[in-house]
């Protein structure tokens, strides 16, 4: 009899093994991107992520009841959450190609800090004092990594990539919150594949848009990774919802912070990139407050359920 290597299905064990596959498949998907992004129009790179990866979702689809699944009465629901969902990714794949990898992963870990901060602006949720203090030493990192002084912002009205790149990271990380927000009300009714269907549906229409007459024609290698980019980013989706459906919420979240790792792998391995050290003390700082306000909000049942988890993910 052979023996398996992964724990048993649903176990906590096998869902935290998903959880480390999917952020590296996750870090892998934006390695490609940055290796694409100086020789293709970013729309283009948005609109295979998104095309590829249905042919991932399609087969879920089908097992879940077909087309039928697809119906909704909330389709101005679909169209908001989508619509900032794509921007957010464009956002994400901007600052992956202007940024280090790491650096670009660092500022992707603030989005649970915009998340809590945006529950609390548009749902009322309560801010109890400990998270409060999390939420401000959470962007104290924050303000550690980007040096909000007058030289950065001299340096975005000059055009200066690097700064350019925190704008965009931060930008993207807070609208994946605004996302989750969306879809926060929306999994009140709606199952979590009919909401990314609509959101990869709606990348395959924005991309080309985007890219405008810049659309450009693939070589053989570069459709390889452009396909794969989809491919590899639908499966590490499918991998992040086994993993939170396996498992608590504070278990599996902590691992999703595993992508620094990835990151600066792939950015030293690849770009000989070596991480500032101001910005791995703020990614710490960051990190750090961000698993103790998903641990303390799973302890006290206010984490959200698993589908935003999937769908907020800026790859």
């Amino acid at each position: 009899m052979p023996v398996s290597l992964l724990p048993p299905a649903g176990s906590t064990g096998r869902a935290i093994l998903a959880m480390i596959g999917a952020v590296a498949l996750f870090s892998t998907m934006n390695a490609m991107i940055k290796s694409l992004a100086g020789h293709y129009p970013l729309g283009e790179i948005v609109f295979f992520r998104a095309l590829f990866a249905m042919v991932i979702l399609l087969p879920v689809i089908w097992r879940a009841g077909g087309l039928a699944t697809l119906r909704t009465d909330r389709p101005w629901g679909h169209v908001l959450r989508s619509i900032i969902g794509v921007i957010s990714m464009t956002c994400g794949f901007t600052a992956i190609s202007l940024l280090p990898l790491a650096n670009a992963a660092a500022f992707a870990f603030t989005a649970p800090l915009w998340t809590t901060t945006l529950g609390v602006l548009i749902l009322g949720e309560k801010v109890r004092w400990r998270r409060a203090l999390a939420l401000i030493t959470g962007f104290t990192g924050v303000l550690i990594m980007v040096r909000p002084d007058g030289e950065l912002l001299r340096q975005i009205a000059a055009g200066g990539e690097a700064a350019l790149g925190c704008a965009f990271a931060l930008a993207s990380a807070a609208l994946a919150a605004c996302a989750m927000i969306s879809v926060r009300r929306l999994s009140a009714t709606e199952r979590s594949s009919t909401i990314v269907f609509y959101f990869m549906l709606t990348g395959c229409f924005y991309g080309p848009l985007l890219a405008g007459g810049d659309f450009r024609l693939p070589t053989g290698h570069d459709t390889l990774v452009l396909v794969a980019i989809g491919l590899v980013g639908g499966v590490a989706q499918l991998l992040l919802t086994t993993a939170y459906r396996g498992a608590p919420v504070a278990v599996i979240a902590p691992f999703d912070y595993s992508a620094m790792l990835w990151a600066t792998s792939y950015g030293f391995l690849i770009w000989g990139e070596v991480p500032d050290s101001r910005v791995m003390l703020g990614a710490l700082i960051v990190v750090s407050s961000g698993i103790y306000i998903t641990v303390r909000e799973a302890r006290l049942g206010q984490t959200p359920a698993p589908a935003p988890q999937l769908l907020t993910k800026m790859g």
